[in-house]
Order: structure tokens, then C-alpha cells, then sequence
């Protein structure tokens, strides 16, 4: 019984881990892209870079690419520019929602 027990409870922390990851990278994503429309994107860069180890999407790899291409670092924002096409051959930039 006592077995049971722990494993209901590692399994309700887990679940309860797993959910706070989703909330919290959903707003990663939605604090970085404030930071890119507000210009700063070196922030939104860190922001991003972080975002793309939990939740790697063809949107958040290029608006990663697009804010290291405004920070002047041309040949590392290509391979998050590529990196969003391998993802998605049909990704379109202008899904990219700006609030």
C-alpha cells in the first residue's frame, strides 16, 4: 500500500512538472516575442535559444534566426533559418502572430 502511495505521488509531481513546463515555455515564447517587436534582440535571442531545448518549433528557430540576423550575426542565424525548414518545409514566416 505504502508503494502504491509514492507512486501516485511521484506521478501527481511529475504531471504537475510537466504542466508548469508547458506554461512556462508558452511564456518564454510570448516574453520573446514582445522583446523582438520592442527591438531588443539580443534578449529575445537568449530567451529563444532557452525556448528551443523544451519546445522546438519552426517559429520560435526562426524568429531566433531573424533576431540574430538583426544583432549582425548572419552565418549563425542561417542555420536557425534552415533548421526551421527542416521542421516545417511549409513553415510561413507570416504565422509568426506579433501581439
Amino acid at each position: 500500500m505504502r508503494i502504491i502511495a509514492l507512486l501516485l505521488t511521484l506521478l501527481l509531481f511529475s504531471s504537475i512538472t510537466i504542466v508548469d513546463l508547458h506554461a512556462q515555455t508558452s511564456g518564454d515564447y510570448e516574453r520573446a516575442l514582445k522583446l523582438y517587436k520592442d527591438k531588443r534582440f539580443s534578449d529575445a535571442a537568449e530567451i529563444l535559444q532557452r525556448y528551443i531545448q523544451e519546445k522546438p518549433t519552426p517559429s520560435a528557430y526562426y524568429l531566433l534566426g531573424y533576431a540574430l540576423y538583426k544583432m549582425g550575426k548572419h552565418s549563425e542565424a542561417m542555420k536557425y533559418f534552415k533548421e526551421a525548414y527542416l521542421l516545417d518545409p511549409d513553415f510561413k514566416p507570416e504565422s509568426i502572430k506579433f501581439k
